[in-house]
């Protein structure tokens, strides 16, 4: 039988409390504080990933949409190599859960840094290096090195930038859903995962909206207010442990929640190679299918990004204007993704994988075909469709077609992805899913990153993203196909160890 298949008790659930609620109400113990957790987590990383955004665009001397590329690539990708391999060896050397609150620690340490010592600080400590300087140094240095000046200078912003890219991987990835895998119960995860995405989303939309109301200020009160939303972060990051440590020392004591025996084998803290969950990326077709399912969204939703956040700075020159349309952007995510939740998780109960799995790559194919169109459109020479600014229809469109793309990955992707982690040994688990989700997720992103470097600091030095379009929509098609093909191979092989795994029980 399908794994989204077997709901366990849902038979003892009402018409509408199966759609809408499918949870026990002694279930609320186990249920609720794992949705806090998530809570916290996306709560952090929304507020992170719209500052950095901000920092790079808006803050940084020279900065520009063609920097981040060069950062993705340049800086983003060695440091989620270096922290895969830490992870690993954190894992192997202390356990999962002690690996948890060491990584949380250390963001949040960071983040006190920031926000107490670098940010106030910002001018000194970037060495006083003008636009001018920036330029000068432009010139003479190697062209290759053209956009990658700018990061090094504005290092203090660069260092957040790549520190909130690996919050995500590694806490939602690699920490959050790696626990989840752990100790919920097949009856409960297609009740359970689904619904993990609607409450904790609740704290996208509240993230979202402190970023939008505090960008309506004026900018000296903004430089104010991000120490203020920073120090949110670090709340919201402490809290992640409170609560992680809640689960633990609570709620799995309970025997209707966990099973003892796996927690007597994770006790047992196997060493965990890193290299041999890099290896089995190569050797295992089935662990290669799902590298290929976070490589083709990272790639395709770069794109995407990239383009619509070119139009953002071009056509919001005001920082507060440009952080309030992130804050939009963080808000409309939340608000779909709790409304999609209820379709999403009726979806995985009524369908084998392969059709949730589907629904994520089919919904990046339409929508960015919409917005590339209209991208190219505008770089035809056309300013306004039927009184309409064109620039401003692509910076809305670009912003629902990001937030639809975000709720659907939240719901379905993310969900389904970690499904097919839940038939492998425990072995295989571990060593695969951290080196599936830091390098394959952030391998998605630098390669999208590497086209856009190549094209801008190699191919035409110092010209802008915008002007490749007839090279980036080709390939962004492309990965999308490839990505199609990808479910169609890994659902034959889920569905062949599920059988199997249902045989053996």
């Amino acid at each position: 039988m399908n794994e989204f298949n077997q709901s366990g008790s849902e038979h003892e659930f009402s018409r509408l409390k199966s759609i809408f609620w499918p949870i026990h109400r002694y279930e609320l113990k186990k249920f609720l504080p794992m949705s806090l957790l998530m809570f916290c987590v996306l709560f952090v990383y929304t507020m992170v990933k719209d500052l950095k955004d901000v920092f790079i665009l808006r803050y940084a001397t020279c900065g520009s949409t063609e920097l981040l590329p060069v950062l993705k690539l340049w800086f983003v990708m060695p440091t989620a190599f270096t922290f895969a391999m830490l992870f690993t060896f954190l894992v192997g050397k202390f356990g999962s859960r002690k690996a948890f609150y060491i990584v949380v620690s250390t963001f949040m340490l960071f983040y006190l840094v920031f926000v107490v010592v670098l940010f106030p600080h910002v001018k000194a400590g970037h060495w006083h290096a003008s636009a001018e300087t920036i330029r000068q140094l432009q010139e003479t240095w190697p062209k290759i090195f053209y956009y990658v000046i700018p990061c090094l200078t504005n290092w203090s912003y660069t260092l957040f930038y790549c520190f909130s890219e690996i919050w995500g991987t590694a806490t939602i990835g690699s920490l959050f859903w790696q626990f989840a895998n752990q100790v919920t119960k097949k009856n409960e995860v297609n009740r359970f995962y689904g619904l993990y995405a609607m409450i904790a989303n609740i704290g996208v939309v509240l993230s979202g909206g402190a970023l939008e109301r505090m960008s309506k200020a004026t900018e000296l009160d903004f430089d104010r207010n991000v120490k203020i939303l920073v120090g949110l972060c670090i709340f919201f990051g402490i809290a992640s442990m409170a609560v992680f440590y809640y689960i633990n020392k609570v709620v799995l004591k309970d025997p209707r929640f966990y099973n003892s025996s796996i927690f007597e084998h994770e006790n047992k803290k196997s060493k965990v190679s890193f290299m041999e969950g890099i290896k089995l990326l190569f050797t295992s077709s089935y662990m290669g299918l799902v590298a290929v399912l976070l490589l083709s969204y990272g790639t395709t939703v770069n794109f995407v990004e990239i383009l619509w956040k070119d139009y953002l700075r071009s056509t919001l020159v005001n920082p507060n204007d440009c952080a309030s349309m992130l804050g939009n952007l963080s808000m409309t995510t939340g608000a779909l993704t709790i409304f999609m939740t209820f379709l999403s998780t009726n979806i995985m109960r009524k369908f084998k994988w392969k059709v949730p799995a589907l629904i994520p790559p089919l919904c990046m194919a339409g929508l960015g075909l919409i917005f590339f169109s209209l991208v190219i459109y505008n770089k035809q020479g056309a300013s306004h469709i039927m009184g309409r600014s064109v620039p401003m229809m692509i910076l809305w469109v670009g912003l629902f077609t990001d937030a639809i793309i975000k709720s659907v990955k939240y719901c379905l992707f993310d969900p389904t992805k970690n499904m097919v982690f839940r038939p492998l040994d425990h072995d295989t688990k571990t060593k695969g899913q951290a080196a599936v989700e830091v390098i394959a997720g952030r391998a998605g992103k630098a390669g999208a990153s590497t086209v856009n470097y190549v094209l801008t600091n190699i191919v035409s030095v110092g010209s802008k993203i915008s002007s490749h379009l007839f090279t980036i929509v080709p390939i962004f098609a492309v990965t999308a196909v490839g990505w199609i093909f990808a479910v169609f191979g890994l659902s034959k092989k889920y569905e062949a160890k599920l059988l199997k795994q249902s045989e053996e029980v």
